[in-house]
């Protein structure tokens, strides 16, 4: 009986073991697909009028996907569910912007998914939802309607399952895997999206000197090549900063 109790651990802590694996695995391999997909993206240069003035939107201020009962929201989930979110939220963001280009390669979007397919249905939750655009010039006030209103469910079961945190870092990732894209394309602008990703970030406990310089706006004589790699750091230092939370 007692070896039978020590076997089922075992087996748990192997899955586990396995599942954190696969996470770090993932966003490690983030590094090329955020190279491949800036080069794609390059002449792709979203709505640069809506920075400088974008105001926190009503869609984001009213959202509920995110609110749960004291309990959940009081806990820390582990780092695994805290970067599984963060990666889940910025494939998202990433398929969402790369895919208006035609440019983009839709096997390697393809891919992207199926990497983090695995890492959805370990956490318990459903893969999100592609983000198609109704009119091309609106796309980034349709992409913050489409995170908040949550119509695949994502960030509503992360809520329900792992707590309030983990939702909102999924939604932060969305709109900073997105913004992440634009941003090389616009030096000396803020990034689009800056309120809603200062919103999210607060709401998911992450401190302000890691996503602060992704708002801010950017040197203007800095060159893609210099933004691109800037905003491959600050992404990466918020997979680091999540894997240290205890």
């Amino acid at each position: 009986m007692q070896d039978g109790s020590r076997r089922g651990g075992w087996t748990r802590l192997g899955r586990a073991l396995g599942f954190v694996a696969l996470v770090w695995g993932v966003a490690l391999s983030f590094v090329g697909f955020d190279l491949l997909f800036l080069r794609a993206t390059g002449a792709l240069l979203g709505n640069p009028s809506l920075a400088p003035g974008l105001t926190l939107s009503r869609a984001t201020r009213e959202s509920p996907t995110c609110v749960v009962q004291p309990g959940p929201e009081s806990q820390s989930p582990p780092p695994e569910v805290l970067v599984g979110a963060w990666i889940l939220g910025l494939t998202a963001g990433r398929d969402a912007l790369a895919r208006q280009h035609d440019s983009v390669d839709r096997e390697v979007l393809a891919r992207a998914l199926a990497e983090v397919a695995p890492i959805a249905e370990r956490l318990g939750v459903p893969p999100t939802a592609i983000f198609v655009p109704r009119h091309a010039a609106a796309a980034n006030i349709e992409f913050v309607a489409f995170v908040e209103a949550d119509a695949s469910g994502t960030g509503r079961r992360l809520a329900l399952r792992h707590g309030t945190q983990s939702c909102h870092l999924y939604k932060l990732g969305a709109l900073w895997g997105y913004a992440s894209l634009v941003r090389p394309s616009l030096p000396g602008e803020r990034a689009v999206f800056a309120p809603e990703i200062g919103y999210h970030a607060e709401r998911a406990s992450l401190p302000p000197e890691l996503w602060r310089p992704m708002v801010e706006a950017t040197p203007s004589g800095a060159s893609f090549q210099e933004l691109a790699e800037g905003s491959i750091a600050l992404t990466q230092r918020v997979a680091g900063r999540l894997q240290r939370v205890r």
